[in-house]
């Protein structure tokens, strides 16, 4: 009998140690997950603040061109309300005013973005592309407005981030090592 008693606490002793070493690799194993998961959700909230914060400057940089097109608008509207050349509304587009307007930013350069002025059969649009990361712009879109119906110069048609890469097909699979 005192064989199996020292056989038993033998035994006891060391399922106890099994269990305890179960339980610390278990929770080193967690603790490395964890701590890949919270590098890989800090690397990404990383690259998300770098993108916001470069959307934000771009964004930035197209107010200020915005403003200076409005006050180019307000300025070409004031002249044309004293020379008394905006016609009427039926063929606004026909006006001097729109002539003026193309004359004034057409392809200007403003913080260094080009302008572009284009005239269609309904309305005049006013556009630039402000530059946001490597393959990406920040495209806006104008159209003026009557300034005589209306209580701006301009409605804002487009503000959309917009991709300049071009996306190429990959439709190969290298399942086995081609061998020569």
């Amino acid at each position: 009998m005192k064989k199996n008693k020292e056989q038993s606490s033998f035994v006891n002793i060391g399922s106890s140690s099994l269990l305890i070493v179960f339980v610390i690799l278990c929770l080193a194993t967690f603790a490395i997950l964890s701590l890949s998961s919270a590098k890989s959700d800090y690397s990404l909230s990383e690259r998300l603040a770098k993108h916001k914060g470069d959307y934000y400057d771009a964004s930035s940089r197209a107010e200020v061109i915005l403003n200076e097109i409005d006050v180019t608008l307000s300025n070409t509207a004031k002249a044309a309300q004293e020379s008394h050349i905006t016609g009427s509304s039926e063929d606004f587009l026909a006006s001097p005013y729109f002539a003026a307007v193309i004359k004034a930013l057409d392809g200007i350069q403003i913080e260094d973005i080009s302008i572009s002025c284009k005239k269609s059969d309904k309305n005049l649009t006013i556009s630039y592309q402000v530059p946001l990361e490597k393959e990406q712009l920040l495209d806006v879109e104008l159209i003026v407005t009557d300034f005589t119906a209306h209580e701006t110069y301009y409605e804002i048609q487009k503000w959309q981030v917009i991709s300049t890469d071009t996306w190429e097909n990959d439709d190969t699979l290298n399942l086995m090592p081609v061998i020569q």
